[in-house]
């Protein structure tokens, strides 16, 4: 009966406590996803990477010793796998986030038209991961937040001088403005980047190279179905040409 009763509180608490991935602290990540089980094309030490940039603390699983709090609760973590999944001529892929009962919480797709299977999974893996919120755990004991630093800080140096032939980098000097919403770009390989919103960190755009100099294909993301679109960068702005409701086309100019 005890068990039991245990069992349905860690459901309850699971369930009410963290509707998102942001919700959770801790991210316990395998040695291996299942769909990557014969090459998986360092997406381990990537997701690693875009999770610490995002502040989430990481627990290999079998590998690293699980902090106290985590050991007396497994629900204050929650599971990262990725999963591969099909798409003609491109590398596609989704990162699911489930939770301790391994209900789904949060999953985000990325998908690359690099060929290559290395940079293309690694670019799909960003792509996705930019979508990922930052961690916004309320709950964070004090025993945690004064022995977790040395850890971090070990386990971050790492990751940039070991991880680094990064796919994804975020500038401080790309800020860009517009009705107070403050926008940041990634960049990607081959000179293409995504355009995000700063606080919400989803995608507003993605921008491909053309042609012509500061000319960009573009794919806007949005709610009603993600659409092309041309834009435009010059040293101090960005713009794009948004589709209105009556089909017509609208330039918005967003500016350091």
């Amino acid at each position: 009966m005890k068990n039991i009763l245990t069992v349905l509180l860690l459901t309850i608490f699971s369930l009410t406590k963290a509707q998102s991935v942001s919700d959770y602290k801790y991210i316990t990540v395998p040695r291996k996803f299942a769909d990557f089980d014969k090459n998986n094309y360092k997406l381990d030490a990537h997701l690693k990477m875009h999770l610490r940039k995002k502040n989430y603390e990481i627990v290999v699983e079998g590998v690293t010793e699980k902090p106290t709090d985590l050991k007396n609760n497994p629900c204050l973590a929650a599971k990262a796998n990725i999963e591969s999944m099909k798409s003609t001529f491109k590398n596609k892929l989704k990162v699911v986030f489930t939770d301790c009962n391994e209900n789904v919480i949060s999953e985000y797709e990325g998908i690359s038209s690099i060929k290559e299977f290395d940079k293309g999974y690694q670019e799909a893996l960003a792509i996705a991961m930019a979508k990922a919120p930052m961690q916004n755990a309320k709950e964070v004991p004090n025993t945690v937040q004064q022995e977790q630093p040395v850890t971090t800080t070990t386990n971050t140096t790492t990751t940039i001088t070991n991880e680094q032939p990064v796919i994804v980098s975020v500038s401080e000097n790309k800020i860009y403005s517009l009705n107070g919403q403050k926008y940041e770009v990634a960049t990607l390989s081959q000179g293409s980047f995504i355009f995000m919103n700063r606080e919400t960190a989803q995608i507003v755009a993605q921008f491909y190279p053309s042609s012509q100099k500061n000319v960009y294909h573009v794919t806007v993301i949005s709610p009603k179905g993600n659409y092309q679109t041309i834009g435009f960068v010059s040293e101090n702005e960005i713009s794009i040409d948004y589709q209105t409701a009556d089909k017509t086309w609208t330039k918005t100019t967003y500016t350091k």
